[in-house]
């Protein structure tokens, strides 16, 4: 071996049995991914590139399966308390989700950052996606995603509307409406404008800010126009909620003539910089529409049982050409477990009756959960694929499990039966966040004090709201 071969210097290899995510769907069943500063440098045999590269420290050995880190498209940090309390509770979002949020201090609003981060981490997650909408909390998220180091597109934007909706037994006397607070979308887009030039959707950083104009009833059609116009300046993301709940349709039916997406047609924002989240009521004229524009989906599978709302036909979706990106939404804070929950659901509803046991593959979940999300959130520059020149984000798993021996074809093995049991070593940029199954830079002992004390601060505010008691000691 020449000496020539050996000057080549790296700050970390991972070894193992390696699920690249490139676009060949290259696996390598003894590999390597070399990394420095940051950076992956090359991927590929192991006994090759150790020999051409000297790392400081090598994670991983024949046994380990290596992975790009796992993307939750779609999630709300400060939600992280509430979950058993919106159980069975149809309808919750505004009745308690939304106050349990707004009850928050700046502090708790941190806690739940450290709180999701810590059970993202664990289940191989290196980047979620967080919308906010809350002023009073995003210097505190932004604060702790920066200590964490964890890789976060934050979606920022203030509803500037009012809405009522007439439900079905108030129609005879009631209409629905909305109206716009006047003023308020120039300069909560103005905000929105900081934080874009801040955080930029390009480069190095481990934050960049998308725009966030969550929903049709919550945000005038000047917001929407200005959030647009504001995505296409800085190359990034805007985030809509669309298509998630009837009550959405009937209102957008009442006020506007339209379904929820064919109004963001009509508003001029049907582009491939949309993230559409859930389009769960999404007609076959409106995945029409999302196809042809470009847009992607992000799609959370236990949320659609959670909300009882309608579980969207993600094979036509994709047969559409329309990238779907997965999320957690809160719900489990775990891909491994919402790739399998979206495998059952769609192979349930759309495969069985049809005797298909391919309608949503495992192939495909894996790239939802990270090259396709990566793609839909517009960081594919960067993460989502085991790649030369990507960032060296990056999950670890133990394939000794029992569970796991005699593995005869990965993808589908990781899809069925991996779990967050099983994750040793998460990278973020080449940075350990997670060793030997514990985060690195989140304190656990603190996190258990303020996760007990923000769980019952969120569980007072909103008990007098809920239907149902709750079983507790």
């Amino acid at each position: 071996m020449s000496a020539e071969r050996l000057e080549q210097p790296a700050d970390l290899a991972v070894v193992g049995r390696l699920l690249t995510m490139n676009a060949a769907r290259e696996i390598v069943a003894d590999g390597a991914v070399i990394i420095a500063g940051g950076d992956i440098v090359a991927v590929g045999p192991r006994e090759p590139l150790l020999a051409r590269h000297v790392p400081r420290r090598v994670l991983g050995d024949a046994r380990a399966i290596v992975m790009p880190g796992l993307i939750d498209a779609h999630t709300h940090c400060t939600q992280c308390f509430v979950r058993a309390l919106v159980a069975g509770e149809l309808p919750m979002i505004p009745r308690i989700y939304n106050p349990a949020q707004r009850a928050l201090t700046p502090a708790e609003a941190g806690a739940t950052v450290r709180l999701i981060a810590a059970q993202l981490l664990r289940s191989g997650v290196t980047t979620l996606c967080e919308g906010t909408l809350n002023r009073g909390h995003e210097d505190a998220i932004l604060e702790a995603l920066e200590t964490i180091g964890i890789r976060c597109v934050i979606a920022r934007g203030m509803p500037d509307q009012e809405a009522h909706h007439a439900a079905l037994y108030s129609q005879i006397t009631d209409r629905s409406w909305v109206k716009a607070r006047e003023g308020e979308a120039e300069a909560d887009l103005a905000r929105t404008e900081e934080l874009l030039r801040r955080y930029p959707n390009r480069g190095r950083g481990l934050i960049r800010a998308a725009v966030n104009a969550s929903g049709l009833p919550g945000f005038s059609e000047s917001y929407f126009r200005g959030a647009a116009a504001l995505a296409e300046a800085h190359s990034t993301t805007l985030h809509v909620h669309i298509g998630r709940d009837r009550e959405e349709v009937e209102l957008a039916l009442a006020v506007w003539g339209r379904r929820p997406i064919e109004r963001l047609a009509d508003l001029g924002v049907l582009n491939e910089r949309l993230v559409a989240i859930h389009a769960v009521l999404a007609s076959e004229a409106e995945i029409r529409l999302l196809a042809q524009s470009g847009a992607g989906v992000a799609h959370a599978p236990i949320e659609c049982v959670a909300n009882l709302n309608a579980v969207p036909n993600i094979p036509q979706f994709r047969r559409a050409g329309i990238p779907v990106a997965l999320g957690c939404d809160v719900q489990a804070n775990d891909l491994f477990v919402t790739m399998r929950a979206a495998w059952l659901l769609h192979n349930a509803l759309w495969g069985l009756p049809r005797y298909d046991p391919e309608a949503l593959s495992a192939t495909e979940l894996l790239a939802m959960a990270t090259c396709e999300s990566a793609r839909v959130l517009h960081c594919d520059d960067r993460i989502g694929s085991l790649e030369p020149n990507k960032a060296a984000d990056i999950t670890v798993l133990d394939g000794a499990a029992p569970h796991l021996m005699a593995m005869q074809d990965l993808e589908i093995e990781l899809v069925r039966f991996a779990s967050r049991a099983e994750v040793k070593h998460v990278l973020v940029d080449g940075r350990p966040l997670l060793e030997n199954g514990v985060p690195t830079t989140i304190d656990l002992e603190r996190l258990y004090a303020e996760a007990e004390a923000g769980a019952r601060h969120v569980r007072d505010t909103v008990s007098g709201r809920r239907y149902r008691p709750l079983n507790s000691e």
